[in-house]
């Protein structure tokens, strides 16, 4: 199950689709498609501050394509909240800490928010300071959300993908964007 991981998914037949959307959502954001290979992280862990985003795209499985981002311990909740309304789908955001029950999730379909619960505090994280959203929750565990949700994968995440695990047919879509250079677009990508 998930432990120090999270991932976006997406109700969708298409991962070519989702990978598009992804694209241009954070084209919209101030970032620039770059060719990188899939090792090529920066080491950063906070999203806000990782120069380059790297994300593994997977085929649909179960019915959901699958969003990985690098390293594994963060996803983006308002990039699936924005896949969900511009897809007109659902999706599911979720972020898993090693103890399984400080976890955070979200569910979406289109523009409606169907459930979120998680606590944002700023805090050190693996020697980097940022925001955190989980939250002490143990009256549900992420593996039961997992299964009722019928989530593909939840014992992936991006390294694992590097490091060679295998998913039935085809290989996940690779895709790498970079924070602009310019001052006035970072600043606005930022909020």
């Amino acid at each position: 199950m998930m432990n120090n991981s999270a991932a976006i998914y997406v109700a969708h037949a298409s991962h070519q689709s989702v990978a598009a959307t992804l694209l241009a959502i954070l084209l919209e954001q101030g970032y620039t498609a770059v060719d990188q290979p899939p090792h090529a992280i920066s080491g950063l862990i906070m999203i806000p501050d990782k120069p380059l985003r790297h994300f593994f795209i997977a085929p649909p499985a179960q019915g959901w394509v699958t969003i990985w981002e690098d390293p594994r311990y963060f996803a983006d909740r308002t990039l699936a909240r924005t896949l969900a309304a511009l897809l007109n789908t659902r999706s599911v955001w979720i972020e898993v800490g090693g103890n399984g029950v400080s976890w955070a999730r979200g569910l979406y379909d289109g523009s409606t928010v169907i459930e979120e619960r998680f606590e944002a505090v700023e805090t050190m994280f693996y020697g980097e300071r940022g925001v955190v959203h989980l939250t002490f929750d143990p009256d549900l565990l992420p593996e039961d959300w997992i299964t009722r949700l019928g989530l593909p994968y939840p014992e992936l995440h991006y390294e694992a993908i590097l490091a060679g695990a295998q998913l039935p047919g085809e290989p996940p879509l690779h895709l790498v964007v970079q924070r602009s250079t310019d001052p006035a677009i970072s600043a606005a990508s930022r909020g």
